[in-house]
């Protein structure tokens, strides 16, 4: 079971809206799995802002994950916003998810666009494959 510092009635980081135990908390404690590429992209934001390595690379598509993951002590997550999705949904095999996650270095305000690839592997679970900066 993964172990928490703060409340898991606070609001989840992914933008949701819901409380993180009811968010993306099952899926970082292996609870649950995400039913769409959307909420498995929602999921790794979090856990990049909670740096839960082993998540991250278990969301991985295996032949593109890196093998470690290093995390920058001067970056502050600070929101994210889908701007859009193509498929991935309950039922799709592979679906698309662009994003915006903004960020600070020191004070300044910075943002990371991304337009995502995920698909589905063996067990049918989503899969982060890669992603490309717009």
């Amino acid at each position: 079971m993964l172990l928490l510092n703060e409340s898991l009635q606070a609001n989840c980081l992914c933008g949701s809206g819901q409380p993180y135990h009811a968010c993306c908390f099952p899926f970082h404690n292996g609870d649950k799995f995400p039913e769409t590429a959307e909420q498995l992209m929602r999921s790794r934001y979090v856990a990049y802002v909670k740096q839960i390595t082993p998540y991250l690379l278990q969301t991985w598509c295996v032949t593109e994950r890196p093998e470690t993951i290093e995390f920058a002590p001067t970056i502050r997550w600070t929101g994210l916003t889908i701007q859009g999705k193509k498929k991935g949904r309950k039922k799709d095999p592979e679906g698309w998810v662009t994003f915006t996650a903004n960020y600070q270095i020191e004070f300044e305000p910075l943002q990371l666009k991304e337009k995502s690839f995920f698909t589905r592997d063996s067990k049918n679970h989503w899969r982060y494959v890669n992603g490309q900066f717009i």
